[in-house]
């Protein structure tokens, strides 16, 4: 084995608006008063607690102490007692002042920055992408507490985090090549430039559109059906005769040769085209059988290819069909170009033509049965994503850092998904004991039981943190465990998200710059949906064929389709595929029934199989994070997480930050950061922890059952106000440092503004050659 390679093709994520403009919601002047009052505050208490005995004080003098006023001293027989007192006292008192002074003045201009975004086209366009209940508050001019905290909610979104969402979070492109100059190049036009802009339909409704035309009574007859997932006809050996559509199901399945149509299968049954379209409904949706009209669940433009698959049914219903399609075309083909309003209508417009043409609604209005919980869900019936201009080249040794560095992070995370896998193989076999199983029962059976996920990575690296109260731990000192030694290992596939801090680009471009891991994913994504704005796609992608390819195999690598449910489109790489909820979009595609798949287990060891192929095969992993899945999958590799409490330091290995400095609050901190009624309440309580636990202006709040954390900015009243609601109905909570600190965002656009950007790196584990990663 060679080690770690990197794929040479990047995705470079940014965001569409500058950092800058949360700044402008930021009191930095009542901030600094704050932590001066604080720090004054603190003092007095210390010099209560330590200061001397005074014999029978006066009401007053108590009454000064008690609220940390200054005491007066004319008559006393010892006024030196309180001279330091007094100083301090003072001294927190034009603290005070100075920050109602400053709260007072900073307010109106966070006001007058509000004001501003809410007439921002291009902001109330996004906000428009994402919800337009809260875009169509703003055009129409309403107000209050919980909007202002809505608008601030969005906007620390679309300028701090990068995702993959509309023109507010483009995809870029960039290049690794360690064959070149040493040094980094940045070709940018800004936030504002696009090469492309691509409007999807959601999941939910391509799904709804496939099913409703599918069974018109009039194409149901044109249908040609498939098996999909299962191979083996199920036992009729108890049914009686065909006299429902349930009843008829095995024979339906036993009948289907892929040749015939549904009415002509109907007719050598010697059934009623009813029924027989209703037990084809109901084996589609058991995903027994598929259909011509169902869409691959990675094409990127669905609605496009099912218009395509539906002109060529001969019938008159078909033709309806494809007119309401286009007609649904036209609507998209707006979207892209039409401002926040305009949006609002095509949006209205699209999934009213769904409704009233084929009765398809989105998940929320069919019940709480059918809501998705899945954060990447679907919400609006169109959703857009968008390509910068944006292309980076790093050469010589900034390409091979990117390499290196990682390393001994990369070796301690593929140890430990190793020894998850293997755990999680024990945990099955013991669940299933001595005997073989199908898989798909077992896959229903276990699934939602919890991974056994490898500790003793994370004891390690905590056992290695000499001070836990230090700002930052290299852990470089521990040796990373070996990945080689066993010829027949797995190979290993990872997709890391790389954050670098700083100055600017021509100082990472000297090597003065930060490496800082961000999310960690299991699977290769510079592939497929990812590339859809590159300039040479195609080529692309062979080349990461080339780079799965070059892999080590013991075992064949099963590809497990699952049915199309969000935009995050399944991923379908190279080898045989199992069509569980979507289907293959290749020509001729290598396909594995369902059940030809078995789990064979003696109780302590288990083992997925093909009886076709008769050999034991290995799943590609899709970020299922499931015990099945992570049994019978390439070992997953996660990130790294250690924590030692209430606070853990920054953690560096290999010149890389593998985690962020982070703490955990107090309920004494909690209730203190909610006690406040008021902005400068708020602001004076937060400041007051930041300081006490030395945290840096800029943190994120990652909270239990959320799927994204929030940016909290300690100065910023609106941001606190997002911050405080959440905490209010959260009950734990992370906070770690935004590293890159805003002064190590290198990228900056013409005006100057400063954007969050990351590179989706894809390495791998278990080549016989780099060759596999070159073009």
């Amino acid at each position: 084995m060679k080690g770690w390679t990197l794929f040479p093709h990047l995705v470079v994520r940014t965001t569409g608006f500058p950092f800058d403009w949360l700044e402008r919601l930021g009191c930095p002047e009542a901030a600094r008063a704050a932590r001066q009052l604080a720090s004054a505050r603190r003092e007095l208490e210390a010099l209560k607690a330590q200061g001397p005995r005074v014999k029978r004080p006066s009401r007053a003098v108590l009454s000064a102490l008690k609220a940390g006023r200054p005491v007066d001293i004319e008559g006393m027989e010892s006024p030196e007692l309180f001279a330091e007192w007094n100083d301090r006292a003072r001294a927190a008192q034009e603290a005070e002042a100075t920050f109602h002074a400053a709260m007072k003045q900073e307010s109106l201009a966070v006001e007058d920055a509000l004001r501003a975004l809410r007439q921002e086209p291009r902001f109330l366009e996004a906000v428009a992408s994402s919800s337009p209940p809260v875009a169509r508050d703003l055009l129409e001019g309403r107000d209050g507490a919980r909007l202002r905290r809505q608008v601030a909610s969005y906007l620390q979104r679309m300028c701090a985090k990068n995702e993959t969402m509309g023109f507010f979070g483009p995809i870029n492109y960039g290049r690794a090549d360690a064959a070149a100059p040493t040094g980094v190049t940045l070709r940018w036009s800004g936030p504002e430039v696009l090469t492309g802009r691509n409007t999807f339909a959601a999941s939910w409704l391509v799904q709804g559109l496939v099913r409703a035309i599918a069974f018109d009574p009039e194409v149901a007859a044109w249908l040609v059906l498939r098996r999909k997932a299962f191979a083996e006809v199920p036992s009729r050996k108890t049914l009686p005769a065909p006299e429902s559509a349930e009843a008829l199901l095995p024979r339906l399945v036993e009948a289907v040769d892929g040749t015939r149509t549904l009415a002509g299968l109907a007719s050598s049954l010697g059934v009623a085209p009813g029924m027989a379209r209703e037990a084809a409904r109901m084996g589609c949706e058991k995903g027994l059988l598929t259909h011509q009209l169902e869409v691959p669940a990675a094409t990127h433009h669905p609605v496009d290819d099912l218009a395509e698959r539906v002109a060529g049914l001969p019938c008159s219903a078909a033709r309806r069909h494809v007119e309401g399609l286009s007609a649904l075309l036209a609507l998209m083909a707006g979207y892209g170009a039409a401002d926040a309003a305009g949006k609002m209508a095509l949006q209205a417009a699209f999934a009213k033509r769904a409704n009233e043409q084929w009765g398809v609604a989105p998940p929320s209005e069919r019940g709480p049965a059918s809501e998705s919980h899945n954060f990447y869900q679907d919400r609006l019936a169109l959703r857009e994503e968008c390509g910068g201009d944006l292309r980076l080249e790093a050469g010589g040794e900034r390409a091979r850092e990117l390499v290196t560095r990682l390393e001994p992070a990369l070796a301690w995370m593929g140890a430990a998904a190793r020894r998850t896998r293997e755990a999680a193989r024990t945990t099955v076999a013991e669940l299933v004991g001595a005997r073989t199983v199908p898989f798909w029962k077992v896959a229903a059976a276990y699934s939602d039981r919890p991974v056994p996920l490898d500790g003793s990575v994370a004891e390690v690296l905590a056992g290695a943190v000499g001070d836990a109260s230090a700002r930052c731990a290299d852990l470089g000192l521990v040796t990373p465990p070996s990945l080689d030694g066993d010829a027949k290992a797995l190979s290993l596939v990872t997709s890391i998200d790389l954050l670098v801090g700083a100055r600017d680009v021509e100082a990472w471009s000297r090597g003065e710059y930060e490496l800082v891991m961000g999310d960690v994913h299991d699977t290769a994504l510079v592939w497929g949906w990812a590339l859809q704005f590159h300039e040479a796609r195609g080529r692309v992608e062979s080349a990461m064929v080339r780079a799965l390819g070059a892999l080590s195999r013991p075992v064949p690598l099963v590809t497990v389709l699952a049915s199309r449910r969000t935009g995050l489109l399944p991923s379908e790489f190279p080898g045989p595929v199992v069509e569980l909820g979507g289907v293959s979009a290749r020509a001729s595609a290598w396909r594995l029934p369902l059940d030809d798949l078995f789990v064979e287990s003696d109780g302590t060891r288990a083992r997925l199989v093909s009886k076709r192929l008769g050999s034991e095969v290995c799943l590609y992993n899709g970020e299922l994070d499931s015990l099945v899945h992570t049994a019978f999958s390439l070992p997953r590799i996660r990130p790294l997480r250690v924590s030692l409490g209430e606070h853990t330091p920054r953690l560096t290995l290999g010149g890389v930050v593998v985690q962020r400095e982070q703490w955990r609050l107090s309920q004494a901190e909690r209730e203190a950061l909610l006690a406040g009624r008021d902005d400068s309440a708020r602001l004076r309580a937060a400041v007051s922890v930041w300081s006490e636990r030395g945290m840096p202006d800029c943190v994120f709040a990652k909270f239990k059952d959320e799927r994204k954390p929030v940016l909290v900015d300690v100065r910023s009243p609106p941001l606190l106000r997002v911050f405080l609601n959440l905490l209010e109905q959260k009950e734990e909570v992370i906070l770690s440092e935004m590293l890159p600190s805003p002064d190590q965002l290198w990228l900056r656009s013409a005006s100057g503004g400063r954007h969050t950007v990351e590179l989706r790196c894809t390495l791998m584990w278990g080549s016989e050659s780099a060759a596999g990663a070159r073009e």
